[in-house]
C-alpha cells in the first residue's frame, strides 16, 4: 500500500517491535480529511508525520547500509567455523579419464645374414582408454589443520561480537544525532523567538523616541543585538541542516525539523536504578563488545602460533583408493584390470627455507600486538565510562538548577520591564535579561540532550546496550508544539 513504510527486525527480543505501529505511516490520502484541528482524526494525522526515537531506530536498521554491510560481515564470518572443519573431514575425489592414442611405431629388424640389408617395418594403430577412480582420505593427526579449525571457531565469534558492536555503535550514534537535530531545532526557535523579542523592544524604544522619552542609545543597542542575533540565526540554520542531513542519511529518508520529537523540560530524569562504578566498570570487562572483540584477537593470536608449530610437526593420514584402468597408455594395451589400495601416509617436513619459523616469528609479534590493543581498549573504555557516569550521576542536581535558573531569568525578565518603564532600569539591564533568559533555557535543553546522550553511552560501555534503552529514552520524548 502506497505511503506505508513496513519495517522487519531480525532480533528476536526487540522490544521496539511494540511501537512500530506508531512507525507506520498513514496513507498519503489522509491529509484531505477535514477534521478541525483539535479533534481526534487530525491528531491522528499529525502524529503521522511525526518520526520518533523508535520509529528512526526501525527505519535505520531496514535502511542503514552500515547495517547491512555488518549483517553481510557477519554471515561471511560465521562460515568460517565450517570452513576450518572442512580440512579435519574426510577428503573424497572421483577421477576419470578417457583418452584416444595413435601409435605410430618404426623398427628395424636384422637378418643376421652378412649381406642382406636390414628389414624395416612401420606400425600404425589406434586405441581407445579409460581410468577411472576414487580415492578417500582421512587426516589422522595434523596439528595445523586442528589449530585452523579452531581458528574458525573464534573468527566466527568474532564475526558476532563485531556485528553486536556495529550495531550498537550504529544505534548510539542514531540517539546522538537524533538529539543533535533535536537541540539545533530548538536552538533555531529560540533564536527565533529571542529575535521577534528584541523586534519588539525596538518598536517600543521608537515609540518612545517619538513622544520625546527615549533616546537613541536605547534604539542602537537595540538594533546591535538585533543584528547579532540575525547572525546567529543563519549559523543556527545552516546547523539544523547539517544535523538533518545526518538524521537523513542514517534513516534512509529526508527528515524535516518539524518531523522531531520534542523534551519535556518539566520531565525528571530517566528511571535507573543507582549502580556503582566499580559494578559498572566490571560488567563492561565482562560484557562491552569492544572488549570481547579485544579478547577474541588474542586469541585468535595464540591460535595462530598454535597453526605456526604445527608446521614442525608430522601429519599422518589414512586412505583408500580403487582404480579401473583399461587401456590408458601404451603399456597398458588391451589390459583391463582393477587396482584397489589402502594404507596410512606419514609427512614429516624437514626443511622449507625457514617459511614457518618466521610465520611462528611472526605469530608471536601479533599477538603481542593483540595484548597492546587489548591493554588499550581496557584503558579507554574505563576512562569513557567514568566520563559518562559523572554525567547521568550529576544531571539531577544540574537540572534542577538550570530549572531554578530558567524560573528566576524570566522573573527577572518581567521585573526588569517594570523597573524600565518606570525610569528604574535602563533599556541595556533589559536587553541583558533578555540575552540571560535565552541562555538559560538553551542551556535546560542542552542539559538534557547531553544527558540522554550520555545514558546511551554509558550502556553501552558498560555492555548493557539494548533495544529497552531506545523505549526508555523514547518514553522522554513528546510530541513538538508547531
Amino acid at each position: 500500500m502506497k505511503g506505508i513504510t513496513f519495517v522487519h527486525l531480525k532480533s528476536r527480543r526487540c522490544p521496539v517491535a511494540i511501537l512500530l505501529l506508531s512507525a507506520l505511516a498513514l496513507p498519503a490520502h489522509a491529509a484531505i480529511f477535514t477534521d478541525t484541528p483539535n479533534s481526534p482524526r487530525a491528531d491522528a494525522v499529525a502524529a503521522s508525520n511525526t518520526l520518533d526515537l523508535a520509529q528512526a531506530y526501525a527505519r535505520m536498521l531496514y535502511n542503514d547500509p552500515q547495517i547491512k554491510s555488518a549483517t553481510a560481515a557477519r554471515d561471511a564470518g560465521r562460515d568460517e567455523s565450517g570452513i576450518a572443519r572442512a580440512a579435519l573431514l574426510p577428503q573424497a575425489s572421483i577421477t576419470y579419464l578417457r583418452n584416444r592414442t595413435d601409435l605410430k611405431e618404426n623398427m628395424t629388424q636384422s637378418t643376421g645374414i652378412a649381406g642382406l640389408p636390414d628389414e624395416h617395418y612401420q606400425v600404425k594403430e589406434k586405441f581407445y582408454g579409460k581410468r577411472a577412480g576414487i580415492t578417500v582420505e582421512q587426516s589422522l593427526f595434523d596439528y595445523s589443520a586442528i589449530s585452523t579449525y579452531r581458528i574458525g571457531k573464534t573468527q566466527a565469534q568474532y564475526a558476532d561480537v563485531q556485528y553486536r558492536l556495529q550495531l550498537q555503535q550504529e544505534a548510539v550514534t542514531l540517539i546522538d544525532t537524533y538529539l543533535n537535530a533535536l537541540l539545533a531545532r530548538d536552538t533555531l526557535q529560540l533564536a527565533q523567538y529571542q529575535l521577534q523579542v528584541y523586534e519588539d523592544m525596538l518598536r517600543d524604544n521608537q515609540r518612545l523616541i517619538d513622544r520625546g522619552e527615549g533616546t537613541r542609545i536605547d534604539t542602537l543597542e537595540t538594533r546591535a543585538q538585533i543584528s547579532a542575533t540575525r547572525s546567529e540565526l543563519i549559523k543556527d540554520e545552516n546547523d539544523l541542516k547539517d544535523r538533518l542531513g545526518e538524521l537523513s542519511a542514517l534513516v534512509g529518508e529526508p527528515v524535516q525539523p518539524q518531523q522531531l520529537m520534542a523534551i519535556n523540560l518539566q520531565h525528571g530524569l530517566l528511571p535507573l536504578q543507582r549502580l556503582d562504578l566499580p559494578t559498572l566498570l566490571k560488567d563492561a570487562n565482562e560484557q562491552n563488545p569492544q572488549m570481547q572483540a579485544a579478547r577474541l584477537s588474542v586469541q585468535y593470536s595464540d591460535l595462530t602460533i598454535e597453526k605456526a608449530k604445527g608446521e614442525f610437526m608430522p601429519k599422518v593420514s589414512a586412505f583408500a583408493s580403487r582404480e579401473h584402468i583399461e587401456s590408458d597408455n601404451i603399456d597398458n594395451i588391451g589390459r583391463d584390470y582393477y587396482d584397489n589400495t589402502i594404507g596410512i601416509q606419514v609427512s614429516i617436513p624437514l626443511f622449507n627455507g625457514g617459511s614457518s619459523y618466521y610465520t611462528a616469528r611472526q605469530a608471536y609479534s601479533r599477538r603481542e600486538q593483540a595484548q597492546y590493543e587489548l591493554e588499550h581498549t581496557s584503558n579507554s573504555t574505563a576512562t569513557l565510562l567514568e566520563q559518562y557516569f559523572r554525567v547521568t550521576d550529576t544531571s539531577l542536581s544540574r537540572i534542577r538548577t538550570l530549572r531554578q535558573n530558567v524560573t528566576e531569568s524570566e522573573d527577572l525578565v518581567q521585573a526588569m520591564r517594570r523597573s524600565v518603564a518606570g525610569g528604574e532600569r535602563t533599556n541595556t539591564d533589559a536587553l541583558q535579561a533578555e540575552r540571560q533568559a535565552f541562555q538559560a533555557r538553551l542551556a535546560l535543553i542542552r542539559s538534557y540532550v547531553e544527558w540522554f546522550q550520555a545514558y546511551g553511552k554509558l550502556q553501552f560501555y558498560a555492555g548493557r546496550f539494548s533495544e529497552d534503552d531506545i523505549v526508555v529514552l523514547n518514553r522522554q520524548l513528546v510530541m513538538a508544539r508547531q
